[in-house]
């Protein structure tokens, strides 16, 4: 029996409360060993199985010395939508091709909803990677090409076209430009809040009027987008600066820090005066985001110092 398969024994004995050290037997598997993974893993009672994934996502999380990229991959071919889902979850700092070429077979195929809006969430990775250069050209077209489909497509679940919106920001063109257009103007919230996200990936100026508009919406959801996209564009939004002052005193503790953290991209000497009274402010929460986005701006501003 081989080591993957005794420790699968052990993590898939519900007679047993979870151990992390059995956990911890998972990492680092290796790609070759995925399929013995599996047939050990199927098994397993499903509510096991989930509980299992979840541990490893947490662990992950908890300590960067521990590798579950292997497993959660090999998850990825889980009966079970939720285990398939927490897959791609712990999939979120995976940079291999492979992994997104995995994902996009998901977003196409997957039979499940809540499933292909995760996987076009996480796509956003590799389109940021692809907008840095970072991956190659046939994979860049074939990523564009997917997620650009999914964003235009009226049938297609909300939730699924919405996330594909906010990932396919992060491209150019004309073509893009409309898709994102169209998701602002569909009537429909999830996909505006969407859009807007869009556009702080997109870093396209032509946009900085509907942000400046969307900074006094009565929606929390669109102001919170809104300047947390002006924050994306930094010191080309500083024309903004003081929309975001009156947000940074509200009661909606996502739109305050979202303009908080704004205020600490963009910089300039009002974003500095309110984050230093910020920074003293009796909210714990107001403080916390104030302090972090005051080391931001000092960061940015001179690397070798923090406020």
């Amino acid at each position: 029996m081989s080591t993957i398969e005794t420790t699968l024994n052990a993590v898939g004995d519900t007679r047993r409360r979870l151990s992390r050290r059995d956990l911890k037997g998972l990492s680092d598997i290796g790609r070759e060993f995925e399929g013995t993974f599996l047939t050990a893993w199927r098994p397993i009672e499903l509510k096991r199985r989930r509980e299992v994934a979840r541990a490893l996502v947490e662990l992950a999380e908890e300590n960067i010395e521990f590798d579950f990229r292997d497993v959660f991959s090999a998850c990825l071919d889980d009966e079970d939508a939720t285990v398939r889902q927490i897959a791609i979850e712990g999939l979120w700092p995976d940079d291999r091709p492979r992994t997104m070429r995995s994902v996009l077979m998901m977003l196409a195929d997957d039979p499940d909803d809540s499933v292909r809006a995760a996987a076009a969430l996480l796509l956003g990775n590799f389109a940021e990677m692809a907008m840095l250069d970072k991956l190659r050209p046939d994979d860049v077209a074939q990523l564009r090409a997917a997620l650009l489909r999914v964003a235009i497509d009226v049938d297609t679940d909300t939730d699924v076209r919405r996330r594909a919106v906010e990932s396919v920001g992060y491209f150019t063109g004309p073509d893009i430009t409309e898709a994102i257009a169209t998701a602002y103007a569909s009537g429909k919230e999830p996909l505006k809040v969407s859009a807007l996200a869009a556009i702080g990936h997109s870093l396209d100026e032509r946009w900085l009027p509907v942000l400046r508009a969307e900074l006094g919406s009565e929606v929390p959801a669109l102001q919170y987008e809104a300047a947390h996209a002006i924050g994306e564009f930094g010191e080309t939004a500083a024309a903004l600066v003081p929309l975001l002052l009156p947000l940074v005193d509200g009661d909606d503790v996502e739109v305050y820090t979202a303009a908080i953290w704004a205020l600490g991209q963009i910089g300039g000497d009002a974003a500095k005066r309110t984050l230093r009274r910020l920074a003293k402010d009796d909210d714990p929460a107001r403080q916390e985001a104030a302090a972090e986005a005051l080391n931001e701006l000092a960061f940015n501003t001179d690397p070798t110092r923090l406020v």
